[in-house]
């Protein structure tokens, strides 16, 4: 007895409907015209229907799942903390506090003149013809302004500072929105740039190892105080910052009127250490304050740098209020090791990073999948990773003269004569050849080791001769 498929069955079950009957044709059964229902019975694996396994749940067995039913990717799993974040958000959100100054909402005040300037905007057809043609020319500078006076460019900086952390690791549960736009930049000496800090741009440490010009839109009579600090600098106490710079009681925008708390120091990232942050605060003072206390040598002593915004903050909130903030990113380059030996006069510190050991399955079986990797290396995974160092040094140093360095280095073809490797066995007197795959004299995973040695690949890339790194001259700089 035949059987018809699911798209056959689905197609007679559209033909009829329920309660009806129709014209008997000519060789055709009488009931199967008055039939008011189809049982239809999928056939086992069709692509069509939902599979799944036992008590009706998705087989993962069947078919690849659904993006939203797959986890996340090695290195994408939250951790703990982040977790916990995750979860008391909104609590952590209730418990922060504004310490800046009243943020005025500007979108209800220039709803009315933003009509307006749309309306003549459209009305202008010199403007519109421009546009069309692609003659149109645009000022930056006065985009620029627009863009600081309507308040946008403050929401970009307090949106960058609350990814980056800044505000959390400067004010713990504080935060403000910044209402000055600070303007800092980097003069370099060779060259006539001038380097911006923004909101988390990337600045060389070369770049900023000397003090930036700061501008800022201020009354003659206010007050301000400045300073730098570095969040990720400090290489004793967790959670502490350095004192990079400081100036208070400063009148109007003049840097130079203000007393220097602590004169300017570089960032100096350390070697491995990644990128570190770099904040610029301003405070608006209610009077003149006294630092005495916050006073620091002219001398780099770390030490003595030492800093804790929220701590510095919560003393002297009275009379400051955080108003600016600009903020940029630095990582190592070599001009740091003279600034460790000459400035600091300490040793260089270096950072490396431990890489985890690489999960290794339990070994149950063994199925050769994947053709480049030989019997020889599936056992390695089980060894001491020193034993494999020690066989790859001994081979290196059979080819290695103490003058003359690699005695195989005028090999231009080392892979030449890979065809020496297949040699098989004769077969026997008055008998049929051997399968050639099994009469090999080299079994496969030792012709793939000797051609990996000869090639300089996989464990003995680190017998070719090659110069070591050395960095550059402090005098090329």
């Amino acid at each position: 007895m035949g059987s018809l498929s699911y798209g056959s069955w689905a197609r007679i079950n559209q033909c009829f409907r329920h309660g009806q009957t129709y014209a008997q044709a000519p060789g055709s059964k009488a009931w199967l015209l008055t039939v008011t229902s189809l049982q239809r019975t999928q056939e086992r694996g069709h692509r069509l229907r939902q599979p799944t396994g036992m008590a009706g749940h998705v087989s993962p067995y069947i078919r690849i799942p659904f993006f939203h039913e797959r986890g996340p990717g090695v290195g994408v799993d939250l951790s703990l903390q982040e977790r916990l974040d995750e979860l008391y958000a909104d609590e952590r959100k209730a418990d922060r506090v504004d310490i800046g100054f009243r943020r005025v909402d500007k979108d209800v005040q220039n709803k009315d003149t933003i009509a307006e300037w749309r309306k003549s905007t459209r009305r202008n057809r010199e403007l519109e013809k421009a546009a069309r043609k692609g003659t149109l020319q645009v000022d930056i500078n006065k985009v620029n302004v627009e863009w600081v006076e309507s308040g946008a460019a403050y929401n970009e900086i307090y949106k960058a500072a609350e990814l980056y952390g800044i505000y959390e690791d400067l004010f713990s549960h504080g935060y403000f929105y910044p209402c000055i736009n600070l303007e800092i930049a980097y003069a370099q000496e060779k060259d006539d740039i001038m380097v911006p800090v923004y909101r988390g741009n990337v600045v060389k440490p070369s770049e900023a190892a000397s003090s930036p010009e700061v501008h800022w839109a201020s009354k003659e009579d206010d007050l301000w105080c400045l300073v730098m600090t570095g969040l990720d600098t400090h290489l004793t106490e967790e959670g502490q910052e350095y004192l990079h710079w400081m100036v208070a009681n400063i009148k109007g925008s003049d840097l130079k009127s203000g007393e220097e708390i602590a004169s300017y120091m570089q960032p100096f990232p350390p070697f491995g250490s990644g990128y570190h942050r770099y904040a610029f605060i301003l405070y608006k003072q209610e009077k003149s304050i006294d630092l005495t206390k916050e006073k620091r040598a002219q001398e780099y002593i770390l030490k003595e740098r030492t800093f804790n915004t929220f701590d510095f903050y919560s003393e002297h909130q009275d009379v400051l209020t955080p108003a600016g903030l600009s903020f940029f990113q630095s990582d190592y380059d070599t001009s740091i090791r003279d600034f460790f030996h000459n400035q600091l006069n300490m040793k260089e510190p270096r950072y490396e990073y431990e890489f985890p050991l690489p999960y290794i399955k339990q070994w149950n079986r063994f199925n050769v999948r994947d053709t480049e990797q030989g019997f020889n290396e599936f056992l390695d995974k089980h060894r001491d990773p020193k034993d494999i160092e020690k066989e790859v040094l001994i081979k290196k140093l059979k080819h290695t003269h103490p003058y003359l360095g690699d005695v195989e280095g005028h090999l231009n073809y080392p892979e030449a004569h890979e065809e020496d490797l297949l040699e098989t066995f004769p077969p026997p007197v008055g008998q049929k050849p051997l399968n050639r795959r099994q009469s090999y004299k080299t079994p496969s995973w030792r012709r793939l080791n000797i051609m990996k040695e000869k090639s300089k690949s996989g464990y003995f890339a680190s017998t070719d001769h090659v110069e070591l790194r050395r960095d550059p001259p402090m005098s090329a700089q």
